[in-house]
């Protein structure tokens, strides 16, 4: 007693989605048949709609209606592919069994205040941007942005990640060839809602929760790259493998 009524339409909607009753990909009933169906005003039905997009359950196709959205059987996604040669993406793409590919659009920038203390650099430090969009068997998968100080790439023949004679070859390889070495890598996950400028090229709903991964390649104490990946949270679970030293008593 006293739900608000496009609450308690949602829980009835979303009861019928969870069991099944209504299947992946079926479209929903019309705004009229669910004011007329559950003895309600339009505006709690399209309120109940409203909370069951942001849920991930059901998903509006403009011009056709509200669908129940399909949702993936998440793959896994291993996150500790640093050590093989070459692009880490790859990698673990091929693993999975599906065909890696990419799309990069770089350019010089500035770093912000934000930025700067990530990588250890001064505000308003050159840095070179870069935005990806990577595919497995050509669909989207993630997005990524990332940054790479030009103090450390800048004259060098990596400046550009995906230009060159190691276009395409991971971070730590061109590190390498200007004389870094790569230490370790680290990243912080979290989850959000999707932004209004990822969702289309991720292929994904307004209202779906993404993986945030804020990962930054180090050598010793100095950032050489930081990056900001994006996935779709329904299609993957993150997998990490930790090396644990032998134990001394």
């Amino acid at each position: 007693m006293g739900r608000p009524a496009y609450l308690r339409l949602a829980d009835a909607l979303r009861a019928e989605i969870v069991s099944g009753d209504r299947a992946p990909g079926s479209r929903m009933p019309s705004i009229a048949d669910l004011c007329r169906d559950h003895g309600v005003s339009e505006q709690p039905v399209r309120q109940a709609l409203r909370v069951l997009t942001a849920e991930g359950l059901v998903e509006g196709r403009p011009g056709s209606g509200t669908y129940v959205r399909v949702r993936p059987v998440p793959a896994r996604m291993a996150r500790g592919r640093y050590h093989a040669a070459g692009s880490p993406f790859a990698a673990e793409s091929r693993a999975r069994g599906v065909e890696p590919s990419w799309s990069c659009d770089s350019q010089k920038t500035y770093a912000t205040a934000a930025l700067a203390l990530r990588l250890g650099i001064p505000e308003g430090d050159p840095v070179m941007q870069s935005q990806y969009v990577f595919r497995a068997d050509g669909e989207p998968t993630q997005l990524s942005t990332s940054w790479e100080p030009m103090a450390v790439t800048g004259g060098t023949a990596v400046v550009l990640p995906e230009n060159g004679p190691l276009a395409g070859s991971g971070v730590v390889a061109r590190m390498s060839a200007i004389g870094i070495a790569v230490t370790r890598v680290t990243e912080d996950v979290s989850a959000r809602p999707v932004l209004e400028i990822e969702a289309e090229p991720l292929g994904i709903p307004l209202g779906s929760t993404v993986l945030a991964i804020e990962r930054s390649h180090w050598a010793g104490e100095l950032a050489v790259e930081t990056a900001d990946i994006v996935l779709a949270a329904d299609r993957f679970r993150l997998s990490y493998e930790i090396d644990i030293p032998p134990f001394r008593a």
